[in-house]
């Protein structure tokens, strides 16, 4: 490092001392929670709405990354809430998924004895399960976001998709823009659309696996019976 004859660290130098510290400073505030874009100050990190959010990107494993708790206290704290609250979020997410799949099922028996009738009333539950499933958490949604957070409907869809999905890049995240005013139950609503929206997403998963099973049964039948045909038709061939 070069001094002048003063005996003084060149201006330039100090400048860029003072810029890493400030840099530094942004980081670690960036690493706490604190947004530092924006020229308002940052509303509480720990409010009710926000730790009600916060809470559940936990339980279900999503972490997006952006929050977190700072002190050896609240560090403990989450590591037992994570033990205990993710195997509970798990459980209540497979009940619910088995609630709603209880009542796909009773639909379709609540329908025409008919085979025919039946197969078509199947079809037409689970359209409408996929159909409303998606509007109602992959597409109004993003209508919301992208009114509240200035997104655009792609970037919404994107951070939904996300978040439901468990992944949780943390590049997008509801109610941390300074220069907003949110509601007070803005991210607790989050909260909640991410839980059941998971519950669907569940549920989804269970149908969907149902139907490839049966698909693979169909197919796996319709092999025995050609084999079980090409069979008869060999022995028959020999005794003639």
């Amino acid at each position: 490092m070069s001094v002048n004859k003063n005996g003084f660290i060149p201006v330039l130098i100090v400048a860029k001392i003072t810029a890493l510290s400030v840099r530094l400073i942004i980081i670690d505030a960036w690493d706490k929670g604190v947004n530092p874009t924006g020229n308002s100050t940052n509303p509480s990190n720990w409010d009710f709405s926000s730790s009600f959010f916060f809470a559940g990107t936990v339980v279900t494993t999503i972490g997006f990354g952006n929050l977190s708790p700072s002190t050896v206290g609240g560090q403990v704290f989450c590591v037992f809430y994570a033990i205990f609250g993710v195997p509970l979020n798990l459980t209540f997410l497979n009940y619910l998924g088995r609630s709603l799949n209880g009542h796909l099922k009773r639909l379709e028996r609540s329908s025409q004895k008919s085979s025919n009738c039946k197969q078509v009333m199947k079809i037409f539950t689970m359209a409408f399960f996929l159909i409303f499933g998606t509007v109602l958490f992959l597409v109004f949604p993003p209508l919301v976001f992208s009114h509240v957070e200035d997104w655009t409907y792609g970037e919404s869809f994107y951070f939904a998709f996300i978040t439901l999905s468990t992944i949780g890049f943390g590049d997008y995240v509801v109610g941390t823009d300074p220069d907003k005013h949110y509601i007070s139950i803005y991210r607790g609503l989050a909260g909640v659309w991410i839980v059941i929206g998971l519950a669907w997403l569940t549920l989804l998963f269970n149908v969907g696996s149902r139907v490839l099973e049966q698909i693979l049964q169909l197919k796996w039948h319709r092999n025995k019976s050609n084999l079980d045909v090409m069979h008869s038709s060999k022995q028959e061939d020999c005794c003639t």
